[in-house]
């Protein structure tokens, strides 16, 4: 989904709403404490503060958006609680709206995006488009971290070096001078992949071990043995 269609599907606060809580409660909101499903939602009115601009040292207005809010009916309970409560858009006076166009841009961007990039195309403070970055980037690790079943299938496994390039007079920055980091890719399906201290057969083949089931019916490895 492109960065239109995004915009078309999702053109306001209530409609992003609706949509989170129905990924995240299909069978109807359920109270995030007692598990309760009598629960309430009510709209708060938008407002705004004063702030004082660290780089003007100028008092500035600051918009706080309206938000949706769910309330447990449960007289012993009462959890008060939003639709982003414990997720990765939790805890931000960003619109979802920007976040969820931040999200499609991230996962469109076949070769990663910058703050940049994201700052233009949202046309966001640099600020706030480093924070989404490394924000949506820490929620995919956390996802890949938690998923425990092995590759199957047609796995291919590389490594490569991350890091910028040092740029010289005489030469750019040398691949031993960045981060290796080993992949593995099942073809037309999921990807793991681990930042390792070392290219070497111990640390390579612990990884092709821990991550690709036994069952799988190729492993690709380009030249290595």
């Amino acid at each position: 989904m492109n960065l239109i269609d995004l915009t078309k599907q999702f053109g306001t606060e209530q409609a992003c709403v609706d949509f989170l809580q129905a990924m995240r409660w299909p069978e109807g909101v359920e109270c995030l404490k007692c598990g309760g499903k009598k629960v309430s939602r009510f709209q708060t009115n938008e407002r705004a503060r004063t702030r004082v601009n660290p780089d003007t040292a100028e008092t500035e207005l600051k918009r706080i958006p309206q938000r949706f809010i769910y309330s447990c009916q449960d007289p012993k309970c009462g959890h008060k609680f939003s639709v982003t409560t414990g997720t990765v858009f939790h805890d931000t006076h960003l619109s979802l709206e920007k976040w969820f166009m931040a999200s499609a841009l991230m996962c469109n961007a076949k070769k990663g995006l910058s703050a940049k990039q994201m700052q233009r195309d949202l046309k966001t403070a640099y600020k706030t488009a480093w924070y989404l970055n490394h924000r949506i980037r820490k929620a995919m690790a956390l996802l890949e971290a938690v998923d425990d079943q092995k590759l199957v299938g047609t796995v291919e496994a590389d490594e490569t070096f991350i890091g910028s390039k040092k740029y010289d007079k005489r030469r750019k920055r040398a691949k031993y001078d960045k981060e290796p980091v080993f992949g593995m890719v099942e073809r037309g399906g999921r990807a793991k992949t681990f930042h390792i201290p070392e290219v070497n057969r111990f640390y390579v083949i612990d990884k092709i071990k821990d991550n690709i089931a036994i069952t799988a019916d190729h492993v690709y490895t380009d030249d290595s043995r």
